[in-house]
C-alpha cells in the first residue's frame, strides 16, 4: 500500500515537472542597432534578453577617446589590462541604439589608405581611403568557374549581398592603420589530375 502511494506521488511529481517544463519559454530578445560601427565592437551580438548584463569590447586606441552610448545613456569603459576597453550595461526591454564615435587624435579622423594586390583588375571603383571603423565595400567582376578569395591584411573579407548579381561583394569594416587588400583567383573548372 504504502508503495502504492509512493509511485502515484512520485508520477505525481514528474508529471508536475513535464508541466512546468514544457512551459518554460526563453525570454524574448531585443535588438541593438549599432549603425555602420557594430565591426567596431568585438564579438557583438545582435540581440539581449531584457536584464542581460551586455559586455561590449573595443580596441584601445592610442592618443584618442571613443564615446560609447547604450539607449542614449554614455558608458564609462573599464580597462581588462590586455587590448580592449569593456563597455557594461544592462539590457532595457526594449530595441536600442549603441553609437561609437571616437575624438582626441586628429590622426585618427583621417581616411586611412587601402593598397590592392593579386587579381586587381577585377575591382570595380575600389576606394582608395577609409576611414577606421568604417564599412567598406568592394564590388568585383564575376567570372564563372573561378574561386575568389579576398584577403584584407592575410584575413578573408565576408562576402556579403549586393544589389546586382553580375557582381561579387565582400565587406570588411577599416581597422585603425593602413591595409592591403589582396584578390587570390583560382580557375576550378579545370579537374587537377590525380
Amino acid at each position: 500500500m504504502r508503495s502504492r502511494k509512493l509511485l502515484r506521488c512520485t508520477a505525481a511529481l514528474a508529471a508536475a515537472a513535464a508541466l512546468f517544463t514544457g512551459c518554460a519559454k526563453s525570454a524574448p530578445k531585443y535588438h541593438v542597432d549599432y549603425g555602420e560601427k557594430k565591426g567596431i565592437f568585438v564579438d557583438a551580438e545582435d540581440a539581449y534578453e531584457a536584464g542581460e548584463e551586455v559586455r561590449l569590447k573595443t580596441y584601445v586606441v592610442m592618443d584618442a577617446s571613443p564615446t560609447v552610448t547604450a539607449d542614449g545613456v554614455r558608458l564609462s569603459p573599464e580597462y581588462d589590462g590586455y587590448a580592449y576597453l569593456v563597455y557594461t550595461f544592462i539590457m532595457p526591454d526594449h530595441d536600442i541604439e549603441v553609437t561609437y564615435s571616437l575624438g582626441g587624435s586628429d590622426m585618427l579622423m583621417q581616411p586611412l589608405p587601402i593598397e590592392y594586390d593579386g587579381d586587381v583588375g577585377r575591382l570595380i571603383d575600389p576606394p582608395g581611403t577609409a576611414y577606421p571603423g568604417e564599412t567598406v565595400i568592394l564590388k568585383l567582376g564575376l567570372i564563372f568557374d573561378v574561386s575568389t578569395e579576398v584577403l584584407v591584411n592575410g584575413t578573408a573579407a565576408q562576402q556579403t549581398d549586393g544589389p546586382d548579381s553580375d557582381y561579387l561583394y565582400y565587406e570588411f569594416v577599416m581597422p585603425y592603420e593602413d591595409v592591403t587588400v589582396e584578390i587570390r583567383s583560382k580557375n576550378i573548372s579545370a579537374v587537377d589530375p590525380e
